[in-house]
């Protein structure tokens, strides 16, 4: 194997070498680097402190080769010579970049010999999904366990995946919950259907809000909604968390609803869970639109914990109202508002557009088989008996105790020590995702023996060698030895990568009989898990972390600079809009997703055609209307600044503070997320940039000044152009071509557009907006120059440039979903294995679905 790695590298080496029959490679490159970097990296000069002057060709250890990178990554990037030096030949240029290369990949083959260990912890997300799988339970873990540290922008790097006794501490009491959840403790749970409706006496609350109780009027059982409800006074429906706290566990929820007095419009709505210690709601999980006059039933299904129930509550309705002349006021409350006075008997009803919902029906818990699957991974067939029948020997420690007198179920064993050697050998291989042997079930079995022999129930014996299992390092981490992967290790890699939970049953077995590291059989399940729908939790998780979307609520838009981005009430009532930061983080996911079903060309990030939008998004954007909230496949307009994830808003808000933009910001994002070229980090010296609020220095002026030292401008001069081509677009996501600013607001008399009031409607207090809430100040410059002297004018025009880096591009999205899927990120010695993965995407024009084959069919997944 030595012999024919030698003969490899010199045969590798004979094709990079220079064509001199008397000069080696490495001489060459050190005349290239005398005649154009030394100038400025030598002892007198040493640009970015870099000094090159005592940098050896022999590249034999890891320093040199972070050096050599260093290099490789400014030669690449145009940044190395600088434009105002003389430039060496193209061809001279690519043999030095590719002696680079080659010099960093046998540096990294000499170091790393066997390959290194990529052992890592389970994340959160994938420990809780392991957990469901494993107990067919539901319980929501993740929130008891710490965050995750995340290293190179994920949070499946071994690096950051360390472990602590507060980590320790709270597997132990997540372990318990999902035990406690699989049991099955009585009958099969009956499934009912319940039809609920606000005309019911525990609705009545709802109506008691003094100022919108008006606007909510029940005519013939149906709930009708003339305005949005209170924020303090949400569609709080007590009697399906009557039923909840009794029998949690998954329910289909249905809604039927309308739209009234329509017009040509649908009323959208939401549906929120709920419980009495968030009354105002914890999620929304399905938006719908009523149609118009007649009533539709909308279906979602929804896994209740104890209490829960859900809200269902319009969408921008004040604000449809109020565009047609509509008050979201009651007739009568106008003498109320104005004059202070109590309301005249006998006032008319509201009238005009409205969402009738006129019944909400639940029907659950839904039981798959009975008993549970966790139950019967758990106990099998061992029979159960009700507590209180246990003999008064048998030991209940614990909560246990609590239920030693009533009918709930607990396991009993004729043989206890044989039939947890059974349940132990089944239990285990699926918990550690591999073969186990004896010995380690004698291991796990000790726990229960231990507890059996000082006369505890048998459940109280297992449940401590289930918790010692779940615990185990076999369990929490995904093991990575030095070398090629075996079977049973490119399984879980496979599977954690793909669905971000541990390998079904079918893998399992090709794992089983060795045929899973055959490279078709591996490419034909990789396809499989790609085909499935649990392949969304892939595409959800890798594109909310390699574009930052996890910050999606991180920041806040300012309210009167960008009213737009919320949903508002009245002059300075302001509430988040939910479905507008829900489009805007699915956009981009399906974005991915259309790309990766189709295997289209991954370029599309950087600039497309279409994208995914609905009615919210589309008038945010200001593009032409579609109708409903269900996000579709659009076409953009000729010439629309709007194509690829870069104009995306999620993309655009989580690189804003929420009052202003940064090219600075945005430009290492472009820089770090699609080029992969990581920008030096400021020297200390270099200062900060203070915001002006007023708005009368815009921020090319004051980076122009910052620029004006020379440790800043080199750096500069690569960061801003990309961030300087986005400044169209403002922190909300939104184009732009003027800044705004609230200097000088308060002395303004512009009143914003009100819609003429309906006939027999008195607009008043938060119906009329009142005057402009911003003010428009300088232009926006959005031109540039790269740093190898093409300029460019607008997002259009930058994005063509940056399309002619497309092997840069692709590369750095290789290298993304490396990092993601292997928890270890690409160094230097990789960049030949990644390019070899991008000429494979290649020869299908660059497809998003190629590449990740390519990826799962590479060394670098498939070995450490």
């Amino acid at each position: 194997m030595n012999v024919m790695r030698h003969l490899m590298v010199l045969l590798t080496w004979n094709v990079v070498a220079w064509n001199s029959p008397t000069i080696d490679a490495s001489e060459n490159v050190e005349n290239f680097l005398e005649s154009h970097c030394l100038n400025c990296h030598d002892e007198l000069t040493p640009s970015g402190g870099l000094r090159l002057d005592l940098l050896s060709t022999e590249v034999t250890n890891e320093e040199t080769s972070k050096i050599w990178s260093r290099v490789l990554r400014r030669l690449e990037a145009a940044e190395m010579p600088p434009q105002s030096e003389d430039r060496p030949p193209s061809d001279e240029l690519e043999k030095v970049i590719s002696w680079t290369k080659q010099a960093l990949e046998d540096e990294a083959i000499q170091r790393r010999g066997e390959g290194v260990s990529v052992t890592r912890r389970l994340n959160r997300l994938e420990y809780e999904n392991t957990i469901h799988d494993l107990l067919g339970v539901e319980t929501q873990i993740r929130k008891l366990l710490p965050e995750d540290d995340s290293v190179d922008g994920f949070d499946t790097s071994a690096e950051g995946l360390r472990i602590s006794p507060v980590h320790i501490q709270s597997y132990l009491e997540a372990a318990d919950l999902a035990l406690q959840d699989a049991f099955m403790r009585g009958p099969r749970p009956e499934s009912k259907r319940h039809r609920l409706q606000y005309s019911r006496e525990s609705e009545s609350r709802f109506f008691s809000q003094r100022s919108k109780g008006r606007m909510m009027v029940l005519e013939d059982g149906e709930l009708r909604f003339y305005c949005d409800p209170g924020i303090e006074h949400p569609a709080y429906l007590t009697q399906l968390s009557k039923i909840t706290k009794e029998h949690p566990g998954r329910y289909k929820v249905r809604v039927a609803a309308r739209t009234l007095d329509p017009r040509g419009e649908m009323v959208s709505f939401g549906i929120r869970t709920a419980n009495s210690k968030q009354r105002l709601g914890i999620k929304t999980v399905a938006w719908f639109d009523a149609p118009e006059e007649v009533h539709k039933v909308f279906e979602t299904e929804i896994n209740f914990e104890v209490g829960d129930t859900i809200i269902v509550e319009p969408y921008r309705l004040n604000m449809m109202r109020r565009a047609r002349g509509f008050s979201q006021y009651a007739p009568g409350d106008t003498v109320r508002i104005s004059e202070r006075k109590n309301l005249p008997e006998d006032l008319p009803d509201p009238k005009g557009l409205a969402l009738g919902i006129a019944w909400v029906e639940v029907e659950g818990p839904l039981i798959e088989e009975w008993p549970p699957v966790g139950h019967q991974r758990l106990f099998g067939d061992v029979p159960m008996i009700p507590f209180k029948k246990l003999p008064k020997n048998v030991l209940t420690p614990g909560d246990l105790q609590d239920l030693r007198r009533g009918d709930q179920l607990t396991p009993v064993s004729k043989d206890p020590r044989k039939d947890a050697y059974r349940l132990l050998k089944d239990f285990l291989p699926r918990a550690f995702r591999r073969p186990v042997s004896d010995d380690e079930v004698q291991r796990y079995l000790e726990f229960a023996a231990e507890r059996i022999n000082r006369s505890e129930c048998f459940e109280s014996s297992m449940l401590a060698a289930y918790r010692a299992a779940l615990c185990s390092p076999d369990f929490l981490f995904i093991p990575g030895p030095p070398g090629k992967l075996d079977n049973h290790a490119l399984a879980s890699r496979l599977s954690y990568a793909l669905w971000r939970t541990s390998p079904d049953e079918s893998l399992r077995k090709l794992a089983d009989d060795g045929r899973l590291i055959d490279s078709e059989v591996l490419r034909s399940e990789t396809e499989r898990l790609l085909s499935s729908p649990r392949s969304e939790a892939f595409v959800n998780d890798f594109v909310d972390q390699w574009l930052g979307l996890r910050k999606i609520d991180a920041t806040q838009p300012d309210k009167f600079l960008f009213p737009e981005f919320f949903i508002q009430d009245g002059p300075v009532q302001f509430r988040d809009d939910g479905l507008l930061i829900d489009s805007m983080v699915s956009e981009t996911r399906m974005f991915f997703k259309d790309l990766l079903e189709n295997d289209r060309n991954l370029l599309q990030f950087v600039d497309s055609d279409f994208t995914y939008l609905n009615n919210r998004l589309a008038e945010f954007y200001q593009l032409p209307a579609i109708r409903g909230s269900r996000l579709q496949r659009v076409s953009l307009p000729e010439g629309s600044v709007r194509g690829g994830v870069l104009t995306h808003a999620s993309v655009l808000k989580v690189t804003a503070n929420g009052t202003r933009t940064s090219p600075v910001v945005r430009g290492v994002w472009v820089l770090e997320n699609i080029l992969g070229r990581h920008p030096l980090p400021p020297p200390p010296d270099a200062g900060s940039i203070d915001p002006d609020t007023r708005g009368t220095t815009t921020i090319r002026e004051q980076l122009a000044k910052h620029q004006s030292t020379g440790t800043c401008s080199s750096c500069h001069r690569q960061i801003d152009p990309p961030g300087f081509a986005l400044e169209g677009f403002d922190p909300a996501g939104q184009w732009r071509t003027m800044y705004r600013t609230l200097d000088g607001v308060e002395n303004t008399k512009e009143k914003r557009p009100q819609p003429k009031a309906a006939p027999g409607e008195t607009l008043i207090g938060r119906d009329i907006l009142g005057p402009m809430s911003y003010l428009l100040s300088q232009p926006v410059d959005d031109t540039g120059e790269l740093i190898d002297g093409r300029s460019f004018h607008g997002p259009n025009e930058y994005k063509k440039l940056l399309l002619k880096e497309s092997d840069y591009i692709a590369r750095t999205l290789a290298s993304k979903l490396v990092t993601f899927a292997t928890g270890r990120r690409p160094e230097p010695g990789d960049i030949r294995e990644l390019e070899a993965i991008v000429n494979e995407a290649k020869k299908s024009d660059y497809g998003l679905r190629t590449l990740i084959h390519s990826v799962i069919q590479s060394r670098l997944f498939r070995t450490n």
